[in-house]
């Protein structure tokens, strides 16, 4: 997609939201029908039929979709519960009632679903532009909004299920045998029969719960953090302790040589010499090694190899052993330097035939990011640690540096995947870990969470740049807000539907007063939304 297409796509998304006019139009039409009905001095015929066109008008289509409802055996839909309440109360004679019931009704779903445009609206306008997979993707995860994209939704629609049919049933049996056993008319029975349906629909704050999640979604994409899945935003919330992986995450790229100092061998062949050690090795500093000598080098001359994750490398070369290692190696194998040897900071030495033959110095760009983001971290009782190939004294120093106190040097990936693996094991089940890497390893770490720097792949569950984990912090807060609202959104949904079932019941309601009751509680959960932020 180029720029222009790009541009397109997003201003596509920034169109002016506008409520459904079609059906403000039908609902006006409604109206003054109903006014002339009673107010024109009409025959009782023409008053009826008039009645009859308006709630017709108003809704034809919530008939036509409570049809193809039941022909899916989806006989518990919203559009199935409010035409059976609007068919049961027209039929006993509450005309004006039933006609400003389903006008009411009607009204709010417009305003509601130009609430939730608007709120999907403000979660996209932010979006980087320079990404259109991910503007797309998470446009097509606000679109999608089912109810399987909110934990809390998911957990408890079961329930809710249950309790819709339990509900329905009571309503019609209330409808049937409470005239019996009372002094109360059918019509009464009925019509609150017809109210106790109306009470359990769900176009309250329930329905909120998948915006909730979708709208945190793309605010973290704002913080530079890119979710794919909606599970993931959950398990963020739960996020305790994140481990970093030093390279391309902590640092920006592979070591650099700084210097190289040899007291008997030239540049080129120090250089030459060091490349040749380094060149079947897998460690990350190798490939600063090999990558600066620009001869060739013949695989064949190398022999015995020996890779040292975090402390070097040795091999024999025509019957010479040659080895590139840090200080602490050479000390294990018992090859001492004089002091004016000894370098500072991240440092490998060449030994060839167990003589010093110099050392190369290097230099590692630390994530300017990284220092702040981990005290972000720490702030909201998040845990960070770090694994690294480098040996003990580079590690720790890094660590330090952007105050990590728990770190794991000489770890080749294998390592660090039996770290990441040992973390989650020791942490509580309602506690989750993040493991964010540079490297593709083909599959998911045994973390909670897997968070890629750099490309995607097909294994990671929320990706950044090196530069975008300093968007990890935002993206918890974010992930923990989306909860926090959603119980909260759940909350006042128990309480709207406890208050209008017992309104229903006693008769101090009315059909439409339900409906709006319900409505406005919908519309308060849909605007709690944009209290969630970074």
């Amino acid at each position: 997609m180029n720029q222009s297409e790009q541009k397109n796509e997003h201003s596509k998304s920034m169109k002016p939201i506008m409520p459904d006019f079609v059906t403000l139009v039908r609902l006006a039409i409604t109206v003054i029908l109903l006014v002339l009905a009673y107010n024109i001095g009409a025959s009782r015929l023409a008053a009826m039929i008039m009645l009859i066109a308006a709630i017709l008008i108003s809704g034809f289509d919530i008939a036509i979709t409570a049809v193809y409802a039941v022909l899916r055996k989806d006989f518990f839909n919203n559009a199935c519960l409010v035409f059976i309440a609007a068919v049961a109360s027209f039929a006993v004679g509450c005309y004006v009632e039933t006609t400003v019931f389903v006008v009411v009704y009607q009204a709010c779903r417009v305003f509601m679903e130009y609430a939730e445009k608007r709120i999907k609206q403000a979660a996209t306008e932010d979006l980087p532009k320079n990404s259109p997979e991910s503007f797309s993707r998470q446009r097509s995860i606000l679109n999608r909004c089912d109810g399987s994209i909110n934990a809390v939704r998911a957990k408890f629609e079961p329930y809710y299920s249950i309790a819709v049919m339990a509900v329905t049933a009571i309503s019609v049996l209330f409808a049937a045998f409470a005239p019996l056993l009372t002094d109360m008319s059918y019509v009464m029975s009925i019509r609150r029969g017809a109210m106790l349906i109306v009470a359990i629909i769900p176009a309250s704050a329930f329905a909120s719960l998948p915006l909730c999640t979708a709208y945190g979604l793309c605010r973290s994409a704002v913080a530079g953090v890119i979710i794919d899945e909606p599970e993931t935003i959950d398990k963020a919330a739960k996020l305790k302790t994140i481990i970093f992986d030093k390279s391309d995450v902590i640092t920006a790229g592979a070591p650099k040589i700084a210097a190289m100092i040899s007291p008997i061998l030239d540049k080129e062949n120090f250089l030459r010499s060091c490349a040749y050690v380094a060149y079947k090795s897998e460690q990350r500093i190798a490939t600063s090694i090999v990558g600066a000598y620009n001869g060739e080098i013949n695989p064949e001359y190398i022999q015995e190899f020996n890779d040292i994750p975090g402390y070097g490398m040795e091999v024999e070369i025509e019957g010479r052993q040659m080895l590139l290692g840090t200080l602490k190696l050479l000390n294990s194998r018992g090859i001492s330097l004089d002091t004016a040897s000894v370098r500072k900071g991240n440092v490998l030495y060449l030994v060839i035939m167990g003589r010093y033959a110099g050392a190369i110095v290097f230099n590692e760009n630390i994530n300017p990011y990284a220092a702040k983001t981990v005290s972000n971290l720490k702030s909201i009782g998040v845990t960070s640690m770090l694994v690294a190939e480098d040996g003990m004294d580079i590690c720790e120093k890094t660590a330090k540096s952007i105050s990590i106190s728990d770190f794991f040097p000489c770890c080749d990936t294998a390592k660090k995947l039996s770290v990441v693996k040992d973390v989650r094991q020791n942490l509580d089940e309602d506690a989750a870990v993040m493991y964010v890497s540079a490297e593709n390893v083909g599959y998911h770490s045994d973390a909670d969470l897997d968070a890629r720097v750099g490309e995607q792949t097909e294994t990671e569950d929320l990706r950044m740049s090196n530069i975008g984990i300093f968007g990890l912090p935002a993206m918890v807060s974010i992930a923990r807000g989306v909860k926090k609202i959603s119980m909260q959104n759940l909350a006042l949904f128990a309480i709207v539907k406890a208050v209008l079932i017992v309104l229903a019941v006693t008769g101090n309601a009315t059909l439409w007063f339900v409906a709006l009751l319900d409505y406005a509680a919908g519309m308060f959960g849909v605007l709690n939304i944009s209290r969630i932020s970074q």
